[in-house]
């Protein structure tokens, strides 16, 4: 069985106001931080096989967070041939 999931990589940016987003410095900055979430999501790729990525997508908005966010699967042992691995509760008539 295959299961669905997602991994998000994101920067987190803490501004004192609106302006600051719009100085040199800061696009900057904001440059290296997309380049290093980038990586981050690449290394995880390659560390859980290129074959189980589903979809990568970056998310940057103008003034809100960048983040990158995969969708990948992976398999499940398929439990219909073995036995359940449910934990059942003993028999409560017993005494102590």
């Amino acid at each position: 069985m295959k299961v669905i999931q997602h991994s998000v990589f994101a920067e987190s940016i803490y501004r004192n106001s609106l302006m600051s987003v719009f100085s040199l410095g800061m696009a900057a900055q904001r440059a290296r931080n997309r380049e290093r979430i980038r990586q981050e999501a690449e290394a995880f790729i390659n560390e859980i096989g290129v074959e189980s990525v589903v979809s990568v997508t970056e998310h940057g908005a103008t003034l809100g967070p960048f983040s990158v966010v995969v969708w990948w699967y992976r398999e499940l042992p398929d439990m219909r041939d073995r036995e359940s691995l449910v934990i059942r509760a003993s028999d409560e008539s017993k005494t102590a």
